[in-house]
């Protein structure tokens, strides 16, 4: 059995190492193509940094808040707990896998499928409407509004907005 604390202390070195690779990135593969060096309006960098810097904040925050907090029992976190977190993490790291190769439009409607249905949801004809409908949402707003270009992946699938 791991206990609460076990696992806070688990999930504050997921995040700091989360927040040392992005930082990684940053100052090495970014620089390389060039799209960490520019001014603070064009550079590629600037919301990783500061998504990093967020989590790292509220990452430290919340320690000094958990470290000085009344103690209460460590009771044992069951590992059937766990098995929800873990298959999101599961999932979502399938989605990066992929998304490259077979690109936007054929991976994230199953990943919000997949996503809601380990969260509790049942209903397979309005999971796959919702998933759909969030998918090209999100498509539509990225690529016409943000002008986003979205990975086509092998097939080039791209919607002309």
């Amino acid at each position: 059995m791991v206990t609460a604390k076990t696992l806070q202390y688990l999930v504050y070195g997921f995040l700091a190492v989360i927040v040392a690779i992005v930082f990684q990135q940053i100052n090495t593969s970014m620089r390389e193509q060039g799209i960490a060096s520019g001014g603070p309006y064009n550079n590629g960098a600037a919301y990783p940094r500061s998504v990093a810097i967020a989590i790292m904040v509220l990452m430290v925050g919340q320690f000094f808040v958990d470290r000085f907090a009344v103690p209460t029992e460590d009771a044992p976190v069951n590992t059937s707990d766990l098995r929800r977190p873990v298959l999101l993490l599961i999932v979502f790291a399938i989605y990066l896998g992929v998304l490259k190769t077979l690109g936007y439009h054929l991976t994230t409607t199953p990943l919000i499928f997949a996503i809601m249905l380990i969260c509790g949801a049942r209903n397979l004809l309005k999971l796959a409407l919702v998933a759909l409908t969030m998918s090209f949402v999100f498509a539509f707003i990225f690529e016409k509004f943000l002008n986003v270009v979205l990975p086509g992946g092998i097939f080039s699938l791209n919607i002309a907005w």
